[in-house]
């Protein structure tokens, strides 16, 4: 079966403490400047098939195309099961789509399971699939409306300019 999506964009790190993971990935790993969320507004959302809108900090870098995302929740969601179940570090892959229901629909087809959804106000919409398998893995498939992309291109050259000392970009 072809891939209806591109290739995988990021790799999402869940975290017990955002500002040491930023600080650990600005001065340890050389990756900045990172873009802290403002709170984040989800207009609706599920966690395993029942209606919920997780809460949780988050802010973002690239090192060259590829986006580090790290996640602090902060109440029920897959990452804090994640964190509650010992694990830290790479929770999730991203893809990105045009075609959110095709996509979603294709790695259900392939055994995936939904675990957790997500809709922003703006139109933009996240769905992560649990593939099951030999090496099991989330996909987050995220379909971003103009201004969230063009977020995420902002980052990109802010990344390729930065000057390896500052650890947040102000927008």
């Amino acid at each position: 079966m072809a891939n209806i999506t591109g290739p995988l964009t990021q790799n999402a790190f869940i975290v017990h403490n955002i500002e040491e993971a930023v600080t650990y990935w600005t001065e340890v790993v050389g990756v900045g400047p990172f873009f802290r969320f403002p709170p984040l507004a989800f207009s609706e959302g599920t966690l395993h098939g029942v209606p919920h809108i997780p809460r949780f900090k988050a802010a973002i870098a690239f090192s060259g195309d590829l986006n580090i995302e790290l996640i602090e929740p902060e109440g029920p969601s897959i990452f804090q099961e994640f964190l509650d179940a010992g694990g830290t570090g790479v929770h999730h892959n991203c893809v990105m789509t045009d075609d959110f229901d095709a996509a979603v629909a294709a790695y259900v087809a392939r055994g995936g399971e939904v675990i957790q959804t997500q809709a922003v106000p703006d139109g933009s919409r996240l769905a992560y699939v649990q593939m099951h398998g030999v090496v099991p893995v989330i996909i987050e498939v995220a379909h971003l409306m103009p201004a969230a992309a063009g977020l995420f291109t902002i980052l990109r050259k802010a990344a390729a300019n930065w000057d390896g000392k500052t650890a947040y970009l102000s927008l």
